[in-house]
């Protein structure tokens, strides 16, 4: 029996070659065919191996690099090269795909005491001493700009998004940055007391202290209690 109506279908629109330049890019990346550090063909020997115009590769070769797949090289040596892996750009995807879903200080809570403490272990376990100086310098910069009474900076949250760095999970690394980004916008007005951030930063350095000793059990339980006493602050 015919099926009835034609709503269900709807017309097949052809990909701009831009499109079909970067499906073949990305496809090679996947394949591993190119790798990290690999320079591409100049734009006009790419577009004559692809067969088209120079205009929708040089599209193709500007939307790869601003996702952070590619990066441009200028003068001697210079040329178009696959970068290294980015979580920046998926990071800010999410913070703003957290905002538009409404996603509010409770819900943001709840996905840290679940996350953040697990993060915490695993940073204890895999931490390297370029990690550990990394943490211990955000949180010796949020410290200075305690005493000295600056505005509250995303900054203040940098410390938990070293730790996940130190994890070494680039989706623990992913959704920390989101969460960092989106609580910040959320609680950005926020007048925490001098004592208060003081008792953050010293908050901070303990869980620090447990990471560089390899104790994971305490650095996983000052991060939940870390996270909750936050909480408190910001209903």
């Amino acid at each position: 029996m015919e099926a009835q109506g034609n709503d269900q279908f709807t017309i097949i629109k052809r990909k701009r070659v831009s499109d079909v330049v970067m499906d073949q890019i990305k496809q090679l990346l996947m394949d591993a065919k190119l790798n990290v550090g690999d320079r591409l063909p100049p734009e006009r020997q790419l577009a004559k191996q692809l067969g088209v115009s120079r205009v929708p590769v040089r599209e193709a070769l500007f939307s790869l690099a601003n996702s952070g797949f590619l990066k441009v090289k200028r003068g001697a040596g210079g040329g178009i090269f696959v970068s290294e892996p980015s979580v920046e750009p998926y990071a800010e995807f999410f913070t703003l795909m957290l905002q538009l879903g409404k996603a509010g200080v409770q819900d943001l809570t709840e996905a840290r005491l679940f996350l953040e403490p697990h993060v915490a272990r695993l940073a204890a376990e895999r931490a390297t001493s370029e990690d550990l100086e990394a943490i211990e310098l955000s949180i010796s910069e949020y410290e200075k700009r305690v005493e000295q009474d600056a505005p509250r900076s995303i900054g203040d949250m940098k410390f938990h998004v070293k730790v996940a760095e130190a994890s070494k999970n680039i989706v623990m690394v992913l959704t920390i940055k989101g969460l960092m980004g989106l609580l910040y916008k959320t609680v950005k007005d926020l007048g925490l007391s001098r004592e208060d951030k003081q008792k953050s930063v010293h908050t901070h350095r303990r869980i620090f202290e447990s990471i560089r000793a390899s104790d994971s059990e305490s650095a996983s339980q000052l991060m939940a209690e870390h996270v909750k006493e936050m909480s408190t602050f910001w209903k």
